[in-house]
């Protein structure tokens, strides 16, 4: 049996798993196709921990897990048995391991714990019997039978889970919809059921059906946010977060269509992370209105994890791991989406999406497979898949004089960026006196590193903006952006500058925290506030009290001040010692974020919940409990991407 090429193992599987030992009992029938005989032989991998026994005699590498088995072409089935105890991984890393839950917790088993035979590139369907203790409840891919499960699409990896749930099912246009939760909660079922068939007849119309028969939302044994084939896995916390349905979730649902529904061939760059987050997050906050925020924050967090040591090539992307993987595989590759939108307009974009889905459906497929269908040419993909970095964009010089009872606009761009030149359809934004056209939109064809543009306008202009709403993958300009707290994680030098007047316990706990930042980072540079601050780089005040912060306050020009009782922010009164507060600023292009706690207890709540708010310019913690309180961005007033011309004669 073979998926346009590939071969599929069919597999009829018989589970037994016990929960008080961590041991696990498989009996595999195997249907094998004739692609898989190689020199009369099958070869498959299974994880090591198992002992394997078959009918026929077997041939195995010491401890790989690595098995051959004699199959003559003429015999396409074969049965395995085997078992083993699978350790389980109680506090999962998902980002960096192959995650196993096998206890009375529950179960967890993909394809990474190799719990199934795979062979070379191959596809699998299957029929999953699986034995259980009393009041568990299976889930896996398909459709569930009597006593498990039936896929009978070629599937990428095979999923097993199990445990005490509370399952919830609404049937839908396209899909059943169900719910499976820890506790019993029908009403936070109810919500998920609800919005998950919504999810599912937007992206069907929008891209083509569903490829599964039921969408499960499962309440993970980890915190997770996983988008698996046909379900996802959210941790008990995140399923709670109200924002969740309109965010995360719908980025789950879609991975249906991407990555789970067209698999990702990885050789050319993993396409599906940065497709998926442009049709679900970046697509449902321009539908709020703020899609040009989104943007702005996906070019900010490139400029920021990503230096010139931690670029990579789209092309070598397979997973993040960290801010740097995540900023180019998920930021970088959702802007690229974007500018092919922008440029082809709705009809050819999703025409070539829809079309992409149709021919690879349960197949995998390249990023130049996904180009392809988009009809993108060979020089955009070289630069953007191949190539490294982001252009940076500057108005050189302007000329406008009036024309008649118009005006004739001379605009040179520059790319001021090391290396060759990106191509690009750059939008300008001309706006006109209140009494006239309200404004124009232009997009530029840029091809060389500076370019003229002659630009004929029916009034005079008042404002020329280049980009203003961030529709390119560029590295925008520091006056560009509002000052974040992300800069705490990002590239850069760092000082960190403690306050001579701090007491006991909290001198103890900032340096607390530094020597931990030391073990990650042998360069930390650490200083006390009566010695002089550095002119560039980032600097980090620990503690309201700090000496240092009057003479930077002074320069910068936010709505903030602060006395030893209490801080202002945006005109609102904060008690210190009731409220914990991350700060960032900008004194000309220096960075500057204060931190401020009056406890140790208030620090530590502070500092786990910082790297969640890396884009925001101020935020403030309830001291007691960590909830925050108040957060918001910078208003930016001064791009140099925006030309003035109201004066202009």
């Amino acid at each position: 049996m073979l998926a346009e090429g590939l071969p599929v193992l069919h597999h009829v599987l018989r589970v037994t798993p016990d929960v008080t030992t961590g041991n696990l009992q498989v009996e595999d029938s195997l249907r094998v196709p004739d692609s898989l005989h190689v020199d009369g032989r099958f070869e498959f991998r299974l994880n090591p921990h198992f002992i394997l026994s078959a009918d026929v005699p077997l041939d195995s590498a010491q401890g790989t897990g690595g098995y051959s088995i004699p199959l003559p072409a003429e015999e396409q089935e074969i049965t395995l048995k085997y078992r083993g105890r699978l350790a389980s991984t109680p506090d999962c890393a998902w980002l960096t391991q192959a995650c196993v839950l096998l206890s009375e917790r529950g179960i967890y088993l993909d394809g990474s714990s190799q719990w199934y035979a795979q062979a070379g590139n191959a596809l699998h369907t299957f029929e999953l019997q699986v034995k259980l203790p009393e009041g568990w409840v299976s889930l896996s891919q398909g459709e569930q039978t009597t006593n498990g499960w039936r896929e009978t699409q070629p599937q990428d990896s095979l999923y097993l889970l199990a445990g005490k749930f509370h399952v919830y099912q609404q049937p839908g246009k396209h899909a059943t919809a169900m719910v499976y939760l820890q506790q019993d909660d029908p009403e936070l079922a109810k919500r998920y059921l609800q919005t998950a068939q919504q999810y599912l007849d937007e992206y069907s119309g929008l891209l083509g059906n569903y490829p599964y028969a039921k969408f499960t939302t499962v309440e993970s044994f980890w915190e997770t946010g996983w988008g698996m084939p046909s379900f996802t896995l959210l941790g008990p916390k995140v399923l709670r977060l109200p924002f969740i349905l309109h965010s995360s979730f719908p980025h789950e649902i879609l991975h249906n269509w991407w990555g789970n529904g067209v698999y990702v061939d990885a050789s050319q760059g993993n396409w599906s992370e940065g497709l998926t987050a442009y049709l679900a997050d970046q697509r449902i906050k321009e539908m709020k209105g703020e899609g040009v925020e989104y943007r702005r924050s996906a070019l900010q967090k490139y400029a920021t994890f990503v230096g010139e040591h931690d670029d990579f090539p789209l092309s070598q992307f397979r997973s993040r791991h960290d801010e740097a993987t995540q900023a180019v595989g998920y930021d970088k590759s959702m802007m690229l989406f974007h500018m092919l939108h922008q440029q082809m307009g709705d009809e050819k974009f999703f025409a070539g999406l829809k079309a992409f889905y149709r021919d690879f459906r349960l197949r995998p497929a390249t990023f130049g497979n996904l180009l392809d269908n988009l009809a993108v040419d060979q020089a955009f993909r070289k630069r953007w898949l191949e190539g490294t970095g982001a252009p940076s964009l500057a108005i050189q010089s302007h000329k406008l004089k009036q024309e008649g009872s118009g005006y004739h606009l001379q605009l040179m761009l520059q790319q001021t960026q090391a290396g060759a030149v990106f191509p690009l359809q750059v939008p300008v934004r001309i706006r006109f006196a209140a009494d006239k056209p309200q404004e124009q939109r232009e997009t530029l064809t840029m091809v060389q590193t500076s370019q003229t543009f002659e630009l004929t306008l029916p009034a005079k202009p008042v404002q020329v903006a280049i980009d203003p709403d961030f529709d390119l993958f560029r590295l925008p300009d520091v006056a560009e952006m509002p000052a974040s707290i992300s800069v705490l994680y990002g590239k850069g030098d760092k000082t960190y500058v403690l306050s001579r007047k701090t007491d006991e316990a909290m001198q103890v706990a900032w340096e607390s925290w530094l020597d931990a930042l030391k073990a990650r980072d042998n360069n930390l540079r650490v200083q006390y506030d009566d010695e002089a601050l550095p002119d560039t780089g980032t600097v980090i005040l620990l503690g309201g009290d700090n000496a240092a912060l009057q003479g930077l306050l002074e320069r910068a020009k936010e709505p903030f001040r602060m006395t030893d009782a209490a801080f202002t922010l945006n005109s609102i009164n904060y008690t210190c010692g009731l409220h914990t507060l991350a700060l960032a600023l900008r004194a000309g292009r220096q960075n500057i974020v204060l931190l401020d706690a009056s406890s140790p207890d208030g620090l530590d709540k502070m500092l786990v919940k910082l790297p969640h708010y890396g884009k925001y310019s101020y935020l403030v913690f309830n001291s007691a409990t960590g909830e925050n309180v108040a957060k918001g961005q910078w208003e930016v007033t001064d791009s140099p991407l925006v030309l003035d011309l109201s004066a202009a004669p």
